[in-house]
């Protein structure tokens, strides 16, 4: 790492989850990058997480953080975090997810202003399969970004970026990360993603995820369609009603292949025909780790 590495903030939102809470710290305390700060904001937690904060701060002078009274919801901890911190840069961590070692280090190095932000693929943890996802390099244009959400649940860009373009909508309920990487997209150019996986989304835990509620999940879809459904083109919008027919538990038969195919989205139709056909098969090959 360079001597002048500038100051990169890490913000994590967290509600009762310590044990979790604790392994994503750890994983940032691990990076290979040092110049970081750690921003950890807490939505009201009766768990022993403000205690642990407490200590954490004393112990690690890059650690800062908030604590709410009551659960405020995690877009208005990130935005807390992501306006009240020092970094340069700023990248998010969920609290219930971690960082491999050099993720920092590696979207630090692969960032240009050119971009509106630097993201990179990811390991969906399901316990004992694992599953690479984005895993590829892609120059992130808009229009690919209303296919879906090409830059996954976390970026890397310039603070201040994402303080102008006006932080994470507290409004949606979910696609949060997805409405404001667009939003981010439009104001400021294309977006790079390296496929290089250095992320885990562990959902092998018995705590809530916002993306959990099939009713979350549609609502979030129309209220992102209604404040970019104008800009989508024909493929655009093949894609998402697909997106919203799979996350509704709509059949997928060939009737669904020929009425949605569109080749921006054929991997995703084509291995969930493939999975309701053979599901013995589709499970054997999460077990092999192909990628997406």
């Amino acid at each position: 790492m360079k001597l002048d590495s500038p100051l990169v903030t890490v913000w994590i939102p967290t509600c009762n989850r310590l044990k979790l809470l604790k392994r994503a710290v750890r994983s940032v305390q691990q990076q290979t990058y040092e110049n970081l700060e750690l921003f950890i904001v807490d939505n009201g937690s009766n768990d022993g997480t403000v205690e642990y904060l407490h200590q954490l701060a004393i112990e690690d002078k890059r650690v800062r953080f908030h604590c709410f009274d009551v659960n405020r919801g995690a877009c208005c901890a990130r935005n807390y975090a992501i306006e009240h911190a020092s970094g340069e840069y700023a990248t998010g961590l969920d609290d219930d997810d971690e960082f491999l070692p050099s993720r920092v280090e590696d979207l630090v190095e692969a960032y240009d202003d050119q971009y509106a932000f630097v993201c990179s693929g990811y390991i969906w943890d399901y316990g004992k399969i694992k599953r690479l996802l984005l895993d590829s390099n892609l120059i992130i244009k808009i229009d690919s970004q209303l296919n879906y959400n090409q830059a996954s649940n976390q970026v890397l860009t310039r603070r201040k970026r994402l303080i102008d373009s006006g932080l994470f909508e507290e409004s949606m309920v979910s696609s949060q990360d997805w409405e404001l990487w667009t939003r981010m997209i439009l104001k400021y150019g294309a977006a790079r993603r390296i496929g290089k996986p250095s992320y885990i989304v562990h959902t092998a835990h018995d705590k809530p995820r916002i993306t959990d509620s099939l009713n979350n999940r549609i609502v979030g879809f129309q209220q992102f369609h209604k404040r970019y459904g104008h800009l989508m083109s024909k493929t655009n919008q093949k894609c998402f009603d697909f997106l919203v027919h799979y996350n509704k538990g709509g059949k997928i038969d060939f009737a669904c292949v020929v009425r949605f195919f569109t080749p921006a989205i054929a991997n995703k139709l084509l291995r969930a025909w493939l999975a309701s056909l053979f599901p013995k098969i589709a499970r054997k090959r999460l077990e092999l780790f192909k990628r997406d």
